[in-house]
């Protein structure tokens, strides 16, 4: 039978450290090899922990995985932000006219006038008529009106002139009636707010146009031309005013002049159809 001596690294370091001399004992070949086999058990985890597989090699997928997902985050972030309307500009979010609140393309204007001149020297005519007007698009127009004198009342200077001068013409021009064909063109609409209480739509109108003018000489032809505004109520009510200014030549006492009456008119018109469909444009 062999003798061997056999030492165990481990506990060898411990007994060394507990004991100044190591003493090889002799024992059996079987008993050694199964001793060695125990040390060499014991020494395996040591080794085992010295060389794992290197983190980085484990985090690399892991950690690039994760960088994508806070780039997205962040793209998806950043489109968020964008697409919210304090980040847009403010050209964008608030228009400088919004949406009308009134239509007029194809539709119907009826309504009587009332009307009084300006600038007559002799009399001041009061006019009644009516008007009827088809919008071809919404800022253009035409429209057919008449007028007749209700009433003719003496200016002051007429009777003065009359009574202590003696110097009134023979006739002076007397105005009868008026009927014309105009274009209207539409450019400007608006709001006007009412003492923070309410708003108030408008549009703002020329009118051209030409036509008829009776005075008690006769039937002349005439042009008109003016500027006024429509103030809408609801989807078929409208306040408007006007003034215009109309051109007729007048032939009296053998002669011929070119005579012009300023008259302001007041009305309230009605559309047919009475309400009308929006369209974004």
């Amino acid at each position: 039978m062999l003798h061997r001596s056999i030492r165990c690294p481990e506990r060898a370091s411990k007994d060394m450290t507990t004991r100044p001399l190591m003493t090889f004992v002799a024992i059996p070949s079987s008993v050694a090899i199964v001793t060695l086999g125990l040390c060499l058990g014991m020494t395996a985890p040591a080794s085992a922990q010295t060389s794992p597989t290197s983190p980085s090699a484990e985090q690399a997928p892991q950690e690039s995985e994760e960088t994508s997902d806070r780039e997205a985050d962040e793209e998806g972030r950043q489109t968020e932000e964008g697409n919210r309307p304090s980040d847009r500009k403010l050209s964008d979010r608030i228009k400088s006219v919004q949406r009308k609140v009134f239509l007029k393309k194809h539709r119907f204007e009826l309504y009587p006038h009332f009307g009084i001149d300006l600038n007559d020297a002799f009399y001041a005519h009061l006019v009644v008529g009516g008007s009827v007007g088809f919008h071809v698009v919404d800022s253009l127009s035409l429209e057919g009106r008449f007028g007749y004198v209700l009433d003719s009342i003496e200016q002051e200077p007429i009777r003065f002139v009359r009574q202590e001068a003696g110097g009134l013409p023979e006739r002076p021009p007397r105005f009868e009636l008026h009927g014309e064909l105009d274009v209207l063109w539409a450019p400007i609409y608006g709001k006007v707010s009412l003492f923070g209480e309410g708003i108030l739509h408008f549009d703002t109108y020329i009118a051209v146009g030409g036509g008829v003018f009776k005075t008690d000489e006769g039937v002349a032809p005439a042009a008109n031309f003016g500027i006024g505004q429509r103030v809408f109520i609801n989807d078929w009510l409208v306040v408007r005013a006007e003034i215009r200014d109309y051109l007729f030549p007048d032939t009296r006492n053998n002669e011929s002049d070119l005579q012009n009456l300023l008259m302001v008119n007041l009305s309230i018109s009605a559309f047919l159809p009475t309400s009308f469909d929006y369209d974004y444009q």
